[in-house]
């Protein structure tokens, strides 16, 4: 194995796997992970991999009130050699408006660094349950 590299796929599925049992919701919650094996970089995988825990941890603490059930999708692809897209979707209850005011919680500065770190355009859509969409602008190996 090449520890330059990570199989994302596998990353999003464990990572789902640890996050589900921390909110110990592995019988309400499915995580699914709807994209082909992409195996990155660490630099570029890391954040990624980050950004994709804060909003596992944010769907775990919001979209799912009481015994509500549902799913969380993951996928990531790469449209072009040096663009990614990653999405991450729930069917949970999407944001209450005037809840919580947008992107001042240290995960949503979080998010936001990440996403410039990886030079990333972010989108959010909480019509059915909670979208969020980024294009990230990567370098590639020379």
């Amino acid at each position: 194995e090449n520890l330059g590299s990570i199989e994302m796929k596998d990353y999003f599925l464990n990572l789902g796997e640890g996050i589900l049992d921390t909110f110990n919701a592995e019988d309400k919650v499915k995580i699914e992970c709807v994209m082909d094996n992409l195996e990155l970089d660490v630099d570029t995988a890391v954040p990624i991999g980050l950004i994709v825990n804060e909003l596992l941890t944010n769907a775990l603490k919001y979209a799912f009130p009481k015994d509500r059930n549902g799913t969380i999708q993951i996928s990531l692809s790469q449209a072009t050699p040096e663009t990614l897209f990653l999405k991450v979707s729930d069917n949970g209850i999407g944001k209450v408006a005037g809840l919580t005011p947008k992107g001042t919680g240290f995960g949503s500065q979080l998010i936001q660094l990440l996403t410039q770190q990886l030079n990333g355009t972010m989108l959010e859509n909480n019509e059915n349950g909670t979208m969020v969409a980024f294009n990230f602008k990567i370098k590639t190996a020379a």
